[in-house]
């Protein structure tokens, strides 16, 4: 009689994925959370024998990293499809299958997965969120959690089923059709756009220097670097403290340079926040 995987065991192996990175290690990165998550998938299949649990439990402790939350759900659900298709019989299915295809896949769906999750719902709701804080509303950090919850739940718990049910054959098509790649690049413009606007709108930041010439004033913000391009100096600003952050300076130094750098240019009235 074939055993099948009930939703009480999908949603216990989908809850404990979250587990991933609360045992992180760098021998093996989110395996030991991944294997944790298998356990109500295996003791399921395999009742009657505790041998072959930990058997089968033992394939997991393999070096696993992808992004765990909003897309990478999708892995483990096709790794229960196909642990429940090989305890009924299926021979082509081992242990170098299940891995060989997990390891393939947490790549593609890490980007997709960071994408989505630190591109688009968290600069996103960070936005919103810091908006009403800084009006002196309570309510930025509480629809914050909230906010990013939901949509981490159902993200992922729908990932898990779509994984679970359409199993290998469905993510194997979309990386032939290059859908994941397709899909990373959308997600990636989104992304950019929403953290332009971010910069544009909240670092606020301009020029009150008037240089005077022979008695004819020169504001520098609106008569030269507005008519260049609006908002030049919070984009030049941004993109310097970009380019040190990929050049791994210590971000503590960064900082501390920010604080003195304009405490000092504003005490030269050469930068200040607008009037309102």
């Amino acid at each position: 009689m074939d055993v099948k995987l009930t939703r009480k065991e999908l949603i216990k192996n989908w809850a404990l994925t979250y587990s991933s990175e609360s045992a992180y290690n760098y021998e093996r990165l989110q395996a030991l959370g991944q294997a944790n998550a298998m356990v109500p998938v295996i003791r399921k299949l395999y009742a009657d024998d505790k041998e072959r649990q930990v058997q089968e439990l033992k394939k997991y402790f393999v070096f696993y990293n992808t992004e765990p939350s909003f897309i990478g759900t999708m892995i483990p659900g096709v790794a229960s499809a196909m642990e429940e298709q090989r305890a009924n019989g299926a021979e082509d299915i081992t242990d170098e299958t299940i891995n060989s295809l997990r390891t393939g896949l947490m790549g593609p769906v890490a980007g997709i997965g960071d994408t989505v999750s630190q591109g688009i719902v968290y600069p996103i709701l960070a936005g919103i969120a810091c908006s009403l804080a800084i009006d002196g509303s309570y309510v930025g950090p509480i629809f914050f959690e909230i906010a990013y919850k939901i949509l981490l739940i159902g993200f992922g718990w729908n990932m898990y089923r779509l994984g679970y049910q359409k199993g290998k054959t469905f993510l194997l098509t979309m990386l032939k059709e290059g859908t994941i790649s397709r899909l990373t690049e959308i997600f990636s413009m989104i992304g950019l756009m929403v953290v332009g606007c971010m910069t544009a709108e909240r670092v606020d930041i301009e020029s009150p220097f008037i240089l005077n010439i022979r008695g004819v004033e020169l504001n520098i913000q609106e008569d030269v670097l507005d008519a260049l391009m609006p908002g030049l100096i919070p984009l030049g600003i941004t993109m310097l403290v970009y380019w040190l952050v990929r050049k791994k300076v210590n971000i503590n130094l960064i900082i501390l340079t920010i604080f003195v750098s304009g405490i000092l240019l504003s005490y030269l009235n050469i930068l200040g926040v607008p009037a309102e």
